[in-house]
């Protein structure tokens, strides 16, 4: 088989490995070497219990404990980029606020449909970017429809399609940060922020949160004035460990402002009993705040004379919301309909040495054969001549210097350089 020809079919094998771990394609396939990997998993983790951050401790692991995705690649905030685009189009800035809301519940859809994996660990300035084609969701005077062909794919046939582009940067590697940048830019729509986070293991879950640089995700709708929301994460960990069958459990609040309209959102997500099936369920007030004097963070805080909206139901589910001054509670979105829409990537052929396919492709390849020998050696490489190029600079007293976002970051809001903006295009 010539170069290209390879290089076609791991480009295949990656994207449709990646379209089964994120959708409910996955339970067409057997678990047992999944459940393999994660009690292995849990053995070496049980070596960390009591340690504050096992994310900064940067494990290696064993080649053959990974799935062949790069990190940047797998944990993306954007399964459903036609929520996305679409947030800017009412007239109604509480029904822009609830856009905001079913785009937040979207988001993450591989948690919902999907298989936990654990992906590469991603290298210091290495890249991933993709597109999404996909048409706009239907509204009836600012309220959305329900459209179970576009729920399903997010593409529907025959109808216009607009373009939605994402870049990633990781931008450190102690701690573990990258930067990451979402744009439709026919709609005006843009969603930006960093992603970092920190995870301790209890000894029955992992206990996962925004690190100090995460402030959240910035949505910028463009042609609303510059209207910017902030969507600050809430606390996840990550249980079964014990029976090897890992689902994502959410606490705490997600907490959404947007100054300019004056809105602010509390969606607290409900604990769950010991005994019992999870609920996952999520409660939630869309109501009028002063930026200038915001000390609101929970529910039972709010005064009711400022609420305008309340939304209800199961963030694994059925999400509704009821507007006060109305009788009528409608679905604001439908969990269960949904599957993540497929990212699109360029050729292996066309990729820069630094972008993330690229970086990986022989462990990936290997790991796609099983020969996880062969698979650990490659991804010992990597690691090597990466230690390699931070010693140089140490020696030289050089600075990294990312390609597509500037350094520092301010609150969490990357900015793009000149590369950047154009590798948006």
């Amino acid at each position: 088989m010539d170069l290209e020809s390879s290089d076609k079919t791991l480009d295949h094998l990656i994207s449709e490995r990646h379209r089964k771990v994120t959708t409910s394609l996955h339970l067409e396939e057997s678990d047992n070497d999944h459940q393999s990997k994660f009690k292995t998993l849990f053995g070496l983790l049980k070596n960390f219990i009591g340690v504050k951050d096992i994310v900064s401790l940067r494990i290696s692991l064993p080649a053959q404990l990974l799935e062949p995705i790069g990190n940047l690649e797998y944990w993306n905030y954007n399964d459903r980029p036609d929520y996305l685009l679409c947030i800017g189009d009412s007239d109604d800035p509480v029904e822009r606020m609830l856009a905001s809301i079913r785009w937040w519940f979207s988001k993450d859809l591989k948690h919902v449909k999907g298989k936990l994996i654990k992906p590469y660990n991603s290298i210091l300035g290495e890249q991933f970017s993709c597109h999404w084609d996909v048409t706009s969701p239907k509204f009836d005077n600012g309220k959305f429809i329900d459209d179970p062909v576009s729920n399903l794919t997010g593409i529907s046939k025959g109808e216009k399609k607009y373009r939605v582009t994402c870049i990633n940067e990781q931008i450190s590697h102690h701690p573990p940060v990258s930067a990451f940048y979402y744009l439709c830019e026919e709609k005006g729509v843009s969603a930006y922020g960093i992603d970092q986070i920190v995870a301790k293991f209890t000894g029955t879950s992992v206990k996962v949160g925004p690190g100090e640089q995460n402030k959240g995700i910035y949505i910028n709708l463009a042609k609303r004035d510059n209207e910017e929301y902030l969507l600050a994460h809430p606390v996840a960990s990550v249980q079964g460990w014990l029976k090897a069958s890992l689902y994502i459990a959410v606490s705490e609040s997600c907490i959404i402002t947007c100054p300019k309209t004056k809105l602010k959102t509390i969606l607290e997500y409900k604990e769950e009993k010991w005994l019992g099936k999870p609920k996952f369920a999520i409660e939630g007030k869309i109501f009028r705040y002063d930026p200038k004097n915001d000390d609101i963070n929970k529910l039972k805080n709010i005064n009711d004379d400022n609420v305008v909206a309340e939304i209800t139901g199961s963030w694994r589910g059925q999400v509704h919301a009821t507007r006060r001054g109305t009788n009528e509670t409608r679905l604001l979105l439908d969990m269960e309909k949904l599957e993540a829409v497929p990212k699109q990537v360029k050729p292996l052929s066309q990729q820069g040495p630094l972008e993330s396919r690229k970086v990986w492709q022989h462990v990936t390849s290997a790991l796609f054969s099983k020969d996880y020998t062969k698979a650990t050696k490659e991804k010992q490489i990597i690691e090597e001549r990466q230690r390699q190029k931070a010693a140089e600079r140490k020696s030289n007293k050089q600075e990294f210097e990312s390609v597509l976002f500037k350094l520092p970051v301010i609150r969490g809001k990357p900015e793009l350089k000149h590369a950047g903006i154009d590798a948006l295009k």
